[in-house]
């Protein structure tokens, strides 16, 4: 049996969304960001909070995040005869801080949240799987950099203690105006028994000084299942 990938993205997806801040966020002083993504066989939702530590600057400075997310995913399994769809949710809540640095055309941040998490899985949970309570810890490393004029770069890598699993992502940004953000995205998933290839497109659009709504859009491609579309959708707003 092969867990579908998903699984994993109740651990590393909430960590991801802070992308959308920087750096066009950068200087802000508090950002609630909120999205879902999905595709055929997966949904998730998030809502969190990043706030700077007092005396601080988002991007440049200390900071607190929170996250709270919801997952759905379904994969095959035989162990009790047929072949039948395991429906699973996950329900969790993240905690941790980072620390960013700003220089003059890139940025680097550093973080890490412990999460915990409630698995329900449904006809029956495998017992090559997990349900139930957990807890996990999860680092993570953003960078950003500007290649030239309009046009800029950036890379999340992920790990998630525990599960072994990780995740990365890199984009190449253009600018046509000053108001929206479009390139093309490739991400890796990579865990104990799963990898996933996806490519896409990304807009990100800048509707004021404290507003920020992303879309994206592509092909995933996992080594032992059919590919499929997956789209997503993210905004974030200071204040």
């Amino acid at each position: 049996m092969k867990i579908h990938q998903y699984l994993q993205l109740i651990i590393l997806t909430p960590m991801l969304t802070t992308s959308l801040l920087l750096p066009r966020l950068a200087f802000a002083e508090s950002v609630v960001f909120s999205g879902i993504e999905g595709s055929s066989s997966s949904t998730h939702a998030y809502l969190g909070f990043i706030m700077p530590s007092e005396g601080e600057r988002l991007g440049d400075g200390w900071y607190r995040k929170f996250v709270g997310s919801s997952t759905t995913y379904v994969y095959q399994n035989s162990e009790r005869g047929p072949v039948v769809d395991i429906d699973g949710r996950s329900n969790g809540i993240d905690a941790g801080m980072g620390r960013g640095w700003r220089f003059d055309n890139s940025s680097v941040d550093l973080s890490a949240t412990v999460g915990y998490r409630e698995v329900k899985l449904s006809p029956y949970a495998p017992s090559s799987d997990k349900a139930g309570n957990r807890l996990t810890f999860n680092p993570q490393l953003m960078l950003w950099h500007q290649l030239g004029h309009g046009i800029d770069t950036d890379l999340i890598a992920n790990y998630a203690t525990g599960t072994s699993s990780s995740f990365v992502r890199a984009r190449i940004g253009m600018h046509p105006s000053a108001g929206y953000r479009v390139g093309i995205e490739a991400k890796w998933l990579d865990g104990r028994n799963y990898r996933v290839k996806k490519h896409g497109l990304f807009v990100a659009l800048k509707f004021s000084e404290k507003l920020t709504l992303e879309i994206n859009a592509g092909r995933e491609e996992p080594y032992d299942r059919d590919t499929s579309t997956y789209a997503g959708i993210a905004i974030a707003t200071t204040f």
